[in-house]
């Protein structure tokens, strides 16, 4: 292979240090012209006052006009406080699962590969077609699982109403707890063989173990999943809008499961105001990159201390 590519540089004498850069080319002209161009552009027009919906009208410049109607209006930041719960408590249930999974679905033996595939399968399906069939099978208030196993423990459940927001995570749990098991997985799999058998003839405990010799090796694998997943939460909408199309009184009050990604869909296909749907975009954008920011500054700091 290496044999090949300095072959092709001596062909179109190409020196080292440009021959990378040639290689890379590609895949970043696909994401100037795919990512870097429409989110400059949505950034652009968020300072405009414009609407798909009126087809052939200039855009009007009203400079951050569209952003304080978004910051001022009475219910954004109820908005805001849901995104925040969902992500957060999602996002936990899903790291706690997975991690579970993930230590047990380590170790080897018969029926492992059947079993991780089993595990795997939810998050090969689309959100939407799960969203859908967890609110017709599992939610709905006369034929629902869950509401019907809550009866027979005497709980008060309303999958439907006012308890809509369990509802919702447990949809996103069931489908993106994989995704952390995997890369946990992919985390428990780094750490030494010979690391693990020291601390087996040492003795280590379950706990020692993991805490001193699996955790230190894993933690940076863990941290990116989770880094993941709440960027990806932060855009969850599929979900949000299946139980939101539920009628009134069954369905829940929409500002009590209503998120940012609901929201910048009902701006956008709804009301068609499309400015304030683009500055709703690029707020969701500036949250997800202050995580991957996180994340990098983290690893950063770890490198410095190896």
């Amino acid at each position: 292979m290496d044999f090949g590519v300095k072959q092709l540089a001596v062909t179109f004498d190409i020196k080292d240090k440009y021959l990378k850069w040639l290689f890379v080319l590609p895949a970043l002209i696909l994401l100037t012209v795919f990512a870097i161009i429409p989110y400059l552009w949505t950034f652009g027009m968020s300072f405009y006052d414009y609407s798909v919906s009126i087809f052939g009208r200039t855009p009007d410049f009203i400079g951050l006009q569209n952003y304080e109607i978004l910051m001022t209006h009475p219910d954004i930041w109820l908005r805001f406080q849901n995104t925040a719960k969902f992500s957060v408590t999602a996002v936990t249930i899903e790291f706690l699962f997975g991690l579970m999974l993930a230590m047990l679905l380590f170790e080897h033996f018969r029926g492992r590969r059947l079993i991780l595939t089993l595990c795997v399968l939810p998050m090969m399906i689309a959100p939407e077609i799960t969203a859908m069939v967890f609110k017709m099978v599992m939610f709905r208030p006369d034929i629902g699982f869950v509401n019907y196993l809550m009866k027979l423990l005497a709980i008060p459940y309303e999958g439907y109403g006012k308890d809509a927001f369990f509802s919702v995570v447990s949809v996103d749990v069931w489908t993106w707890t994989p995704f952390i098991m995997l890369m946990i997985i992919g985390g428990l799999s780094s750490v030494p063989k010979s690391v693990l058998e020291s601390s087996d003839v040492d003795g280590a405990g379950w706990w020692a173990r993991f805490r001193y010799v699996i955790f230190p090796y894993a933690r940076p694998f863990m941290l990116l999943a989770v880094i993941f997943r709440l960027a990806d939460s932060f855009r969850t909408w599929e979900v949000i809008r299946e139980f939101l199309e539920v009628p009134p009184p069954v369905g829940p009050d929409p500002l009590g499961i209503d998120m940012l990604p609901s929201y910048l869909y009902a701006l956008a296909f709804r009301a068609f105001k499309s400015s304030e749907m683009m500055a709703t975009a690029i707020i969701m954008v500036v949250m997800s990159l202050v995580l991957v920011y996180t994340y990098l500054r983290y690893l950063k700091r770890i490198e410095k201390h190896e």
